[in-house]
C-alpha cells in the first residue's frame, strides 16, 4: 500500500484471546497510534441508522432485534448481538450472509478514516480476518500476536468468563497459526507478561522508524 511515506499503518491481527487489545492499548497509549478496530466499526454500522442495519434486518428478520420486554421504544429496535451470534455460530451459511453484508462496508469504513488521517504518523488496523476481508492491503506491514492455545484459554475463562468448550468452538471457526506465520511480517509473542509485550513492541517500533525513514 505504502502510499504516504510520512505514515506507517501496521496492521494487527490473530486469533481470539491472543491479546490484540493489549498491544493496541500501548501502540495508542506510548506511541500515539490511531487506532481502527474492525469489531468496533462492525458495531457502528450495525446500530439503528447504520450502513449495514437495514440489510441485516432483511436478511435476518425481527428474531435477532432487541425484544420488546426490553422496554425497548425505538421505531428502530438495535440488534440483539448475542441473539444473532447464536444464529451465525450455528450456521455457516448465516455467518457468511452476515460477514458478506458487514465486512466490504468495515472495509469502506477504514479506507475513508484513511484518507482522513494524512497527515498522521501512525494507523493501526485490527482484525481476526485481516486477510480474509482484503484489509492487508492498507497496510505497510502486518504483525501477528501470537499466544498457545493454554494461554488464550486462560484469558477468555479470566476476561470473558468463556468456557472452554465455548472458546475452542470459536477458535475452531478461526484460522489456524500456520495461516498466520506465512502470511505476517513479524510476530509478537504475547505469552508473557505485559512488560515483556511493551518490550517487543519498542523494538519493532524502533525497528519500524529506521526502515521509514532510513
Amino acid at each position: 500500500m505504502r502510499q504516504n511515506k510520512k505514515r506507517r499503518v501496521i496492521g494487527i491481527t490473530g486469533g481470539v484471546g491472543c491479546g490484540k487489545s493489549a498491544v493496541m492499548k500501548i501502540l495508542e497509549e506510548k506511541y500515539h497510534a490511531r487506532l481502527l478496530i474492525a469489531d468496533e466499526i462492525g458495531r457502528e454500522v450495525m446500530e439503528p441508522g447504520g450502513r449495514a442495519y437495514r440489510r441485516i434486518c432483511e436478511e435476518f428478520g425481527r428474531e435477532i432485534l432487541t425484544p420488546a420486554d426490553k422496554k425497548c421504544s425505538c421505531a428502530d429496535p438495535p440488534i440483539d448481538r448475542r441473539a444473532l451470534a447464536d444464529i451465525i455460530y450455528a450456521d455457516d451459511r448465516r455467518r457468511e450472509a452476515l460477514n458478506g453484508i458487514v465486512h466490504p462496508l468495515v472495509f469502506r469504513k477504514m479506507q475513508e478514516k484513511l484518507s482522513q488521517w494524512e497527515g498522521e504518523p501512525l494507523v493501526v488496523i485490527e482484525t481476526a480476518i485481516l486477510f480474509e476481508t482484503g484489509c492487508d492491503a492498507l497496510c505497510d506491514e502486518v504483525w501477528w500476536v501470537y499466544a498457545s492455545r493454554q494461554v488464550r484459554l486462560e484469558r477468555l475463562k479470566k476476561a470473558r468468563g468463556y468456557t472452554e468448550e465455548k472458546s475452542l468452538s470459536i477458535m475452531k471457526k478461526q484460522k489456524d497459526d500456520n495461516y498466520f506465520s506465512k502470511r505476517c511480517d513479524k510476530i509478537i509473542d504475547n505469552n508473557g507478561s505485559l512488560s515483556e509485550l511493551s518490550a517487543q513492541l519498542a523494538e519493532f517500533m524502533r525497528n519500524l522508524q529506521n526502515c521509514f525513514f532510513a
